[in-house]
């Protein structure tokens, strides 16, 4: 972000701007604050254009359609006025990179981001088009890659398919690189011209650089409607489906189910510790199909949002017959790799699991220890080096990481740090040691409260937005956050009956309630899902309604799951297995039997980290073979895993010891 500059404005509609984000074709898009402080990304149109009567019109018809955009991966429409002197657009903030930033700090994606990546934007596609809209200028730029999953932004070119004619005689709109040959030659343009530029992007992602190269535009433009794409470096697998969505006919391009069908493989069975087992096949609860042109919502991969898509895209039930269609095969089993990581380093922490944290986005382990006073550490993962200390006279209750920044519940306060240096930001009163974070703040139980009481700080300054009296039912053990809900189990109803209770993390108001006949497991809150298993079901959950995406046949689940783009890995006490549920159907893709499990952490580098009662294993993410186990003294558990490097850091209870992995 960039200060403001003179002559920028200080406010557009009820939002104060406080810097600026970026500027495209259509103006400039700045940082914006509601008056609770609640942080927004809003454009702001140019003044020349303002005073243009067809682009105003066409403003005010890219309003309505972004509010019509019902989908997990797009930024949400806030506010709109068209009709202001100088008309502005508000959308929810994405804290996260463009995927161009991305790719230039990290080098290009594997094969596991990547069908994450791809899953993501299909649904994003999948909702803009069942709104009746084509986007017009997906790019890398335009991507940002928010923790739970990609978000497609700037719909300043998306137009409702009916009204094309606004620009079919105009000049040509879109980024070179990126458009279809279609859209450069002013043809009309379909569903399938996005699907290009999918590809393009998935290209760019995969290999650092754009398909068409680099160079003036014309050059560029020529290149993408007579030359063929350079795909060289794109992993072999998704090869056949980025170069079908770069087909210079539109009509020969995949559809959205197909993309689906593809960069979700299809389910395997991995095999057990000791000998292979066969594939369990979820049923399903869902509604009847849908008819032909009317709606149906579809739960999208990994704690991802409904998307309201016409028969045209993928719905769930469509899913199985297309990789039906496709010759899609299921996995079959792989010998156990007996390979043994070494121990790279070791820490006594005099501490339990609540005193250990970790960071993917900064590279650092937190972890307390008893010295005197308790002293909080952030440790290199690969070494073990120490690379800041803090110091607290109070007993450290807790640590809570999100997106680089990490809460300390020390006391009776909750102290926001920089996970990189360990510099404290600010320090509120909230005595609590169940706590969770979000991209807006945190939210933890008030141990001063009465009854059990949550209470959310503003992630910016601390200041306390809203309390929730939860009633003496409340869970006060457990709680899940996600940017849209928070997430607790409720026993306020007598007998076995338990509820899952919703708070909207926005306002503080309740959201609604989901009644199991029996005990409930740790809930799972992420994006638009919330996943929670009870005795013999796991469910999908809308976040926003709270009615069931699907059910699936399950043993016993108490420890929390965990969640990608693609699964939700959980633990079937009962049976000591972990099961990978495809997450927009609940079909399970794989299950892995090991002893006494007691938790998953991840998927990092496409590895899921499963921790027993003396042993942790890596499985691969997409079929549960095993890539490494580890054994040990006491219960285990995963802490931390560096994409870069592998190294994985472990805690193990019994001697409360923090040990580093290197595979």
């Amino acid at each position: 972000m960039e200060p403001l500059a003179p002559g920028d404005p200080a406010s557009a509609g009820p939002y104060e701007l406080v810097g600026r984000l970026g500027a495209g074709g259509m103006g400039r898009v700045y940082l914006g604050r509601d008056t609770a402080g609640r942080q927004v990304a809003v454009k702001v149109v140019r003044a020349e254009l303002a005073e243009e009567r067809d682009f105003r019109r066409r403003f005010a018809r890219e309003v309505k359609a972004a509010r019509a955009v019902d989908g997990r991966y797009t930024a949400a429409v806030l506010g709109a006025d068209p009709d202001a002197p100088t008309p502005w657009l508000a959308t929810a903030y994405i804290p996260g990179p463009s995927l161009t930033d991305h790719v230039a700090d990290h080098g290009p994606m594997g094969e596991g981001e990547l069908r994450r990546l791809a899953t993501g934007l299909t649904h994003a596609l999948a909702a803009i088009h069942a709104a009746g809209l084509i986007h017009r200028d997906l790019k890398p730029s335009n991507i940002l890659l928010a923790a739970d999953g990609p978000r497609v932004i700037d719909f300043g070119i998306a137009r409702a398919a009916e009204a094309s004619a606004l620009t079919r005689t105009g000049a040509t709109i879109g980024s070179p690189g990126y458009m279809s040959p279609e859209q450069i030659d002013g043809r009309p343009v379909q569903p399938s011209s996005d699907v290009f530029s999918l590809g393009a992007v998935l290209a760019y992602a995969a290999t650092g650089r754009s398909p068409f190269g680099a160079g003036a535009t014309p050059a560029l433009l020529y290149r993408v409607v007579h030359n063929s794409p350079d795909l060289a470096g794109v992993p072999a697998a998704l090869l056949p489906l980025i170069t079908a969505c770069l087909d210079k006919r539109p009509e020969a391009r995949p559809t959205i189910p197909q993309i689906l069908a593809t960069v979700v493989p299809p389910a395997t069975v991995a095999p057990t510790v000791a000998e292979h087992t066969g594939t369990r096949v979820a049923t399903r609860t869902l509604p009847a199909a849908a008819p032909v042109l009317s709606r149906r919502r579809v739960l999208a991969a990994g704690g991802v949002a409904a998307v309201a898509v016409t028969a045209a895209v993928a719905a769930p039930a469509l899913l199985s017959e297309v990789r039906n269609r496709t010759g899609m095969k299921r996995g079959g089993p792989r010998p156990v790799n007996t390979r043994q990581p070494r121990v790279a380093w070791k820490m006594v922490t005099e501490t339990d699991t609540g005193g250990v944290a970790a960071s993917v986005d900064v590279d650092t382990v937190f972890v307390v220890r008893r010295e005197g006073d308790y002293v909080l550490y952030g440790l290199d993962p690969t070494t073990g080096a120490q690379r800041w200390t803090w110091t607290s006279p109070t007993k450290i209750n807790g640590i809570v990481e999100d997106q680089g920044m990490i809460f300390v519940s020390a006391g009776s306060r909750i102290h926001a740090m920089d996970g990189r240096t360990g510099n404290r930001a600010w320090s509120a009163r909230l005595s609590t040691s169940v706590f969770g974070a979000s991209s807006e703040g945190v939210v933890g139980w008030d141990a001063d409260a009465d009854t059990p009481t949550l209470a959310f700080l503003n992630r910016k300054d601390g200041d306390r937005r809203w309390t929730y009296r939860a009633g003496a039912g409340a869970d006060t053990t457990g709680i899940s956050v996600s940017g849209m809900v928070v997430a607790f189990n409720d026993h306020a109803v007598a007998g076995a009956v338990q509820h899952l209770h919703t708070v909207d993390v926005t306002n503080g108001h309740k959201r609604w309630l989901f009644t199991a006949a029996t005990a409930l497991g740790s809930p799972l809150a992420l994006g638009q899902q919330v996943f929670v298993g009870e005795s013999g079901s796991f469910h999908s959950l809308d976040a926003s309604i709270g009615t069931v995406g699907w059910t699936a046949p399950f043993g016993q689940n108490t420890a929390p799951p965990v969640t990608d783009l693609l699964s939700v890995y959980v633990i079937d006490r009962s049976g000591g297995t972990l099961h990978a549920l495809d997450a927009v159907t609940g079909v399970e893709r794989w299950k892995f039997e090991g002893r006494e499990l007691r938790g998953v952490w991840g998927p990092v580098n496409d590895t899921v980290y499963l921790a027993g009662s003396d042993v942790v294993y890596a499985l691969a993410a997409q079929t549960g073979h095993p890539v490494w186990s580890h054994h040990a003294t006491g219960p285990q558990q995963v802490v931390a895993a560096k994409a870069a490097t592998v190294g994985v850091v472990c805690f193990t209870g019994g001697i409360r010891t923090l040990y580093g992995l290197q595979p």
